[in-house]
């Protein structure tokens, strides 16, 4: 008995189709009334009584019958076979029906990356588009972002040298050791893919440069595109109005505020100050989009570069 519980609790975390969600769930994809999870490859429907079974890679252990017109999500497949997921399979036979989703809905489920360079810095290439057009645009966009950070390292590495050189010809020897610090400059990029969902994608990029002195600099750009139209997407695309973009601001300088009273480091006298411009960094959240800050320009240099998240609801 204790056996067949379990197997009725995995089988039940497969989910039959047409299970609901909580309201308010937010980014789903929905096919024909169920949602479509990540990892999903299909679906099947069960035509006439079947057998779901363990398959280890050589033999088969019965689990339980599918009755007909259960609908389940399938996962992978192997000849023959179609899995539902934790080691479970049915046989593809004339018992089920199997359908495939739209490469557009696969699509909004995530779009997938590989890793390139420019120079010794990794950079993200989307892999597959419905549209390879819009693929090679966005691509093209981010590609050139890091090709521009390789040019700035190398600037930065003659300007070094151009340094070290001037130093030796001022003083008639070499930067010595207790002064390398100041001469030892560094220029890094990096990125962090922040949404990649219903066909919007975000991507934030840091660029970092050290130039002598306490400490270097960090910047932030954001890569916020429509996988549909293969166009880059502004803060003034997400926030049409100056009424929208009005409450945005005062929702994150009310929210900035209320963490500054909580002890969070900030710049409280120039808080009221904070702009929106059209070039704002900012990425899409399931809920609304957060809005990041540069260094110094809202907290002290040890708070990085603060963000808010912004409900869609406060201006939409």
């Amino acid at each position: 008995m204790k056996k067949a519980k379990i197997a009725v609790m995995v089988l039940a975390s497969f989910l039959l189709l047409f299970v609901s969600l909580p309201t308010g769930a937010s980014a789903r994809v929905m096919w024909d009334g169920a949602e479509l999870k990540k990892g999903q490859i299909g679906r099947l429907t069960v035509l006439k009584n079947t057998e779901l079974y363990k398959w280890d890679g050589s033999k088969k252990t019965p689990s339980r019958t599918l009755k007909a017109g259960e609908k389940y999500r399938i996962y992978t497949f192997l000849p023959g076979k179609l899995g539902l997921g934790g080691g479970y399979y049915i046989d593809r036979d004339n018992k089920v029906k199997y359908e495939t989703p739209s490469n557009i809905k696969v699509q909004a489920l995530g779009v997938n990356f590989t890793k390139k360079y420019a120079g010794d810095f990794a950079y993200p290439q989307i892999t597959s588009l419905v549209d390879n057009a819009a693929k090679d645009r966005i691509n093209a966009i981010i590609k050139n972002h890091f090709e521009e950070s390789y040019a700035n390292a190398q600037n930065l590495e003659d300007e070094e040298e151009e340094h070290r050189w001037d130093y030796y010809y001022d003083h008639g020897y070499h930067v010595p050791e207790e002064e390398e610090w100041m001469y030892n400059y560094e220029y890094n990029v990096s990125y962090k893919i922040k949404y990649n969902e219903n066909n919007l994608l975000s991507i934030l990029v840091f660029d970092y440069m050290y130039t002598g002195g306490a400490h270097g600099m960090s910047t932030v750009t954001s890569y916020n595109f429509d996988l549909f139209k293969g166009v880059e997407l502004k803060m003034f695309d997400v926030a049409k109005t100056s009424t929208a973009r009005n409450k945005i601001k005062k929702y994150a300088i009310t929210d900035i505020k209320n963490r500054a009273a909580r002890g969070e480091m900030f710049f409280a006298e120039d808080i009221n100050d904070i702009t929106l411009a059209n070039d704002r960094p900012f990425y899409f959240t399931n809920t609304g989009i957060a809005i990041k800050f540069y260094e110094y320009e809202v907290a002290p240099y040890a708070a990085g570069m603060p963000e808010v998240k912004v409900p869609y609801k406060v201006f939409k």
